[in-house]
């Protein structure tokens, strides 16, 4: 690895070990609760794709399942945000995985007893998508009330890398154990992850609640936030600049890889498989250089490294091969996982505790809320003017993004 003075703006007396964050007792308790909880979610993954397909042989079925779940995950964050500046975080997050653990246990339920059919399935998948909208925005403003301000980026860098390496191994385990046990099983063990991520929530004990303007009605504090995100120009711009990022890289990735592999690079499931490695084991390496290495002028490297991750996208249009277009996912998930670091804590350090919720709401209504507008899109554009268009396109609203922030002279000097 080279040194971190060989980078542009790069503190080379600045390394925290990864290890650091874990030292924290608060931190550490959630760390364990939650990663059990991811564990839990891989095999609600895999149980539900499997149920839905048997009971229906339509991928269509799964699609509307899935969409049932995302709209009002990504519709209610900011209703996420609010609640959690009122009720306080941890609160919010309990009453998430509480809500979560009864959903789960239905569907187990019903499956294991064979009364389960797709309207119990709609119903349920629209109550998980309500009840998990609230708990994204609490978990992402509870970091910081639990490590000290200098550990933030390498506490976001533990849970962005524990995040992939779930989803790298968990997957796999979960299917081996469903297919000895049964769907039925995939949900009782994540319903059980939740019931054993809130007991770890009990045990941690957070600091004095941050003074808050008088009581007021949830419309208000919503507007409250806007205000606080419209007045900050850096905390819009970073908010304005993830959700045009998202949106070119959500439709491009998650719909442009299947069509491209299965089409131009006439290959199958596996080396889809490898692509989406490829991306994933980017990522570990770009979240241990994020969370380890402190750099200067922290803005105008992060809008960088954007544009650096928008002419990876795009270059995947002239990919001929699996590998060539599994070295420039390496290279563009390690970038994603940097920046991910890099601007969640530039976000949680910019804005005040009594608003974290709100502004970490919006964050992820920006980030989530256009994922089915752009899977949509994504669709129709590899239809009508083929794949490689896609990735063009998608590439070049992140290169847009970037130039967003370039655009905005505070968040260029921000250091």
């Amino acid at each position: 690895m080279s040194d971190a003075a060989t980078l542009p703006g790069a503190a080379p007396a600045a390394r925290i070990s990864l290890a650091a964050p874990l030292g924290v007792r608060n931190f550490r308790t959630l760390w364990l609760g939650q990663s059990i909880s991811l564990v839990g979610d891989e095999f609600k993954f895999v149980a539900l794709s499997w149920l839905v397909l048997s009971l229906t042989g339509r991928p269509g079925a799964l699609g509307s399942v899935l969409m049932l779940l995302a709209i009002p995950r990504a519709m209610l964050m900011l209703a996420g945000g609010v609640a959690s500046d009122r009720l306080r975080p941890r609160t919010v997050m309990l009453f998430s995985d509480a809500s979560r653990a009864l959903v789960v246990g239905a569907i187990g339920v019903l499956t294991l007893t064979e009364h389960i059919a797709m309207p119990h399935l709609y119903v349920l998948a629209l109550l998980f998508g309500i009840v998990q909208a609230f708990f994204f925005p609490a978990a992402a403003a509870f970091t910081p009330e639990l490590v000290e301000r200098t550990l933030l980026p390498t506490a976001n860098a533990v849970n962005q890398m524990t995040n992939q390496i779930v989803l790298i191994g968990a997957p796999v385990l979960a299917g081996f154990a469903i297919a000895a046990v049964g769907s039925a099983g995939g949900f009782f063990v994540d319903a059980v992850s939740f019931l054993i991520s809130a007991a770890f929530l009990l045990l941690i004990k957070p600091g004095p609640r941050p003074d808050r303007p008088v009581a007021q009605n949830a419309w208000r504090d919503l507007v409250e936030g806007f205000t606080v995100v419209r007045r900050d120009p850096v905390l819009l711009a970073m908010i304005a600049m993830a959700s045009v990022f998202s949106f070119g890289y959500a439709g491009a990735t998650y719909v442009g890889l299947p069509v491209l592999v299965k089409g131009p690079l006439g290959a199958g499931p596996r080396e889809l498989g490898v692509l989406f490695a490829a991306s994933g084991l980017g990522a570990l390496i770009g979240g241990l250089i994020g969370g380890t290495m402190r750099v200067r002028r922290r803005g105008l490297v992060g809008v960088t490294l954007i544009g650096a991750v928008g002419a990876l996208l795009a270059a995947v249009s002239l990919a001929q091969t699996v590998w060539q277009g599994a070295v420039l996912l390496f290279g563009s998930g390690a970038l994603l996982a940097w920046i991910g670091i890099t601007y969640i804590t530039m976000i949680q350090h910019r804005a005040e505790r009594a608003y974290m919720g709100r502004v970490m709401g919006m964050l992820m209504f920006g980030i989530y809320g256009l994922y089915p507008f752009s899977y949509g899109l994504a669709g129709w554009i590899s239809q009508a003017g083929g794949v490689r268009l896609l990735f063009i396109l998608g590439g070049g609203l992140i290169l847009a993004s970037a130039m967003l922030g370039v655009s905005v002279r505070e968040l260029r000097a921000l250091d």
